[in-house]
């Protein structure tokens, strides 16, 4: 939640990665680490393939400095170790993932609301300038993902879990509800709105609630939708004449300069698209042409069996709504690496909250329904 409040990024880093540091190795030296989820969670074996693949192929990479060869390990092992620390203090209660996603959303919209009053309402900027949240978010891609991601975590509270909520509660959620999405519409980052407002549909389709509601619930957004377009018809002409921000042009460039096409570059080479308007770019804006790219069609196959495994034991948990959150962001986290950034080996920051924390918490519900199954069994 501190990637919210801290508005230093490197400041949010030095702290992650001091708790980490610490975190991890007083486990293992305490026995306290679960390392049958090895080979008990299927999700982590196959996260762990497609990064071991990863980190193999920075032995046939041609890296432009040392750095491209550290970060990636670095990287890799933050997030296994977070993976542990997670597993460890998760596993016991339900009411601490609770208390994680209640921290998330007061996080994310008070920050959210803090900085656009500040910047609207105080600095008086015009509504055509784009949103961010500095900090680690200092970013408008960062920025937009986990907005995205507060209105699907405030919908899915809204709707799955009903029962344990009183009318106080419900009032402060679509508050946070109406602030993260007003202010991803002002980052105006097309895709991020999109996918946000697609997967917001899936979900009420999919919920649990009476079919009366849905068609309410739907109207209402449609209604809303329409309402909105009207008043903003001018930013949204503005959306239509950016096209596709050359992403098209870029990634055939790209296409065009891979040549080791079973293993890749390997993961700390730079790719310079050698001609054409985009000629020097090194930049993908895809995730998955970046693991193309990085470790061929071999690493790529081991990112989509890593997304199906994870899709599949989260249609296995379909009746827990905290999987079927997780799988909501994580399918949300896999949609926005289509067209934006180049790798989902990254430093924590904003991919890390819709891709890899929900696919973290489908392990921990994973390794729960194994553990129950073999109780079951017995």
């Amino acid at each position: 939640t501190s990637i919210f409040f801290i508005p230093e990024k490197s400041i949010h880093f030095k702290l992650f990665i001091f708790f980490t540091v610490i975190s991890f190795p007083l486990m293992v030296y305490k026995g306290l680490c679960r390392w049958q989820i090895v080979y008990e969670s299927r999700i982590f074996f196959f996260s762990s393939l497609f990064l071991a693949f990863s980190l193999l192929s920075l032995f046939w990479s041609a890296p432009e400095r040392s750095s491209d060869i550290l970060h990636p390990i670095k990287n890799v092992y933050y997030l296994i170790s977070f993976w542990f620390i997670f597993i460890f203090v998760f596993n016991s209660a339900n009411d601490r993932l609770e208390l994680l996603i209640k921290s998330l959303i007061i996080a994310g919209s008070v920050s959210a609301a803090t900085y656009a009053c500040y910047k609207y309402l105080y600095l008086g900027y015009p509504l055509t300038h784009r949103f961010e949240i500095p900090g680690p978010l200092l970013n408008i891609i960062r920025t937009s993902i986990c907005l995205g991601a507060g209105v699907l975590l405030c919908i899915a509270c809204l709707l799955y879990k009903p029962a344990n909520r009183n009318a106080t509660i419900t009032a402060l959620l679509l508050i946070a509800l109406t602030i993260f999405l007003t202010t991803l519409v002002l980052t105006h980052t097309r895709w991020a709105i999109a996918v946000t407002l697609f997967f917001s549909f899936i979900m009420i389709v999919l919920s649990q609630i009476k079919t009366r509601n849905k068609a309410l619930l739907i109207g209402g957004g449609i209604v809303f939708l329409v309402i909105a377009g009207y008043f903003l018809a001018p930013l949204i002409t503005s959306y239509i004449e950016r096209g596709q921000s050359y992403r098209l042009i870029l990634w055939s460039g790209f296409l065009s300069e891979y040549q080791d096409y079973w293993v890749g570059h390997g993961l700390g080479t730079h790719i310079y698209i050698r001609e054409g308007i985009m000629a020097n770019w090194h930049s993908y804006h895809n995730v998955y042409l970046g693991a193309l790219m990085s470790t061929g069609i071999i690493g790529l196959t081991l990112l989509l069996l890593m997304i199906l495994n994870a899709l599949i034991i989260g249609w296995k948990l379909r009746k827990n709504h905290y999987a079927v959150t997780a799988t909501a962001l994580f399918v949300f986290g896999c949609a926005m690496g289509v067209v934006n950034f180049d790798s989902v080996i990254l430093k924590p920051r904003g991919y890390w909250l819709p891709f890899w924390l929900p696919l973290i918490v489908l392990s921990l519900y994973e390794l729960k329904l194994r553990k129950k199954t073999q109780y079951n069994s017995m």
